[in-house]
């Protein structure tokens, strides 16, 4: 059968109907400080029912479980949303994979976060929340999630796939120094996590990072699956420059501080970053990940140099320690 004739039998059988009751499931967001003014960014998902907690013999037989209703719930394409804050309303429909995404104006931050009130025909009323970022000249910090703050082990694949089928919170190891760096760093601002772990895990990693004291903030992730946008997963180094480019213009004017780790492509996502926006990346920190085959860094050092940012390649350890020196810690 063609491709475009199964897409299509696919988009019908899921396809919403008017007055079918749906879920609107949520995504902490930010707000963003446009020249025009505060502007909350708000993602989500439109499911045709939520995914409760589950009880099970073991912890892991229920975590497991979990974890298979998160990656099999049946999404909702086509729903209207309308996003509502003090000030203004906004309207969008979710896509074909029943993500939303919308911008709506708020009224300045007196808070920590704002609430945002999210309606859909035929589903509960929703409140979303928002971080917002102090005013002032300190910069953005942006992380990486996997084997920057939690040990994932990306090169390992089945162990990967273990801690993420069966491991809770409290199985997860934390990256030793990690934590009390990104705390240093953020001096009580919410920390950007951009990482290309999957939407269906967002609440196991919510929980786990606050399990493990690391600072909050959101969390910007990826949808793994067949559309038309990418099959199964998006290139990790075209997601993250795609999606901090877009946090550098929700904040125009500030500087980052952009945090990851030698296992994947967060350097050179980086690197593209500070080349591309000259003046807006203060520092790049990678912590170089145990058992990777070294590589020499003199070429990246020559890029960050030109771009005029610091770049430190080592342990949490070096990294706090080069923080410190250029005087980015809180």
């Amino acid at each position: 059968m063609p491709v475009p004739v199964r897409r299509w039998i696919r988009k019908s059988l899921r396809r919403w109907v008017p007055g079918e009751p749906v879920v609107v499931v949520t995504y902490t967001g930010y707000v963003g400080c446009l020249p025009e003014g505060p502007v909350a960014r708000v993602r989500g998902r439109v499911l045709r029912r939520t995914v409760v907690a589950l009880t099970g013999p073991t912890r892991s037989w229920r975590t497991f479980m979990e974890t298979v209703a998160w990656f099999t719930t049946s999404e909702v394409p086509g729903v209207p949303v309308e996003v509502i804050s003090e000030v203004a309303r906004a309207h969008t429909v979710t896509d074909e994979e029943g993500y939303l995404e919308a911008r709506v104006r708020v009224a300045p931050p007196s808070q920590a976060r704002v609430g945002l009130k999210l309606t859909a025909r035929r589903a509960p009323d929703t409140v979303a929340t928002a971080y917002a970022v102090p005013a002032g000249d300190r910069p953005l910090v942006v992380s990486d999630i996997d084997d920057t703050v939690l040990i994932t082990g990306v090169k390992e694949r089945l162990k990967m796939v273990g801690r993420t089928l069966v491991g809770d919170p409290t199985d997860r190891q934390v990256v030793d120094g990690m934590p009390a760096l990104l705390r240093g760093l953020a001096a009580g601002a919410p920390v950007f996590f951009v990482s290309t772990s999957p939407w269906n895990l967002y609440q196991r990693l919510v929980d786990t990072l606050a399990h493990h004291g690391v600072p909050s903030g959101p969390l910007l992730l990826t949808d793994w699956g067949f559309g038309s946008k990418q099959m199964l997963v998006r290139p990790a180094l075209e997601y993250k420059v795609e999606t901090i480019a877009g946090l550098l213009a929700d904040f125009p004017g500030r500087t980052a501080v952009l945090v990851g780790d030698s296992g994947q492509h967060d350097l050179e996502a980086y690197l593209a970053i500070a080349e591309s926006h000259p003046g807006r990346v203060r520092a790049i920190l990678i912590r170089e990940v145990p058992g990777l085959v070294p590589r020499d860094h003199e070429p990246d050092q020559a890029r960050a140099a030109a771009a005029g940012v610091t770049l430190c390649v080592g342990e949490p350890a070096a990294l706090t320690e080069v923080a410190a020196r250029h005087g980015l810690l809180g």
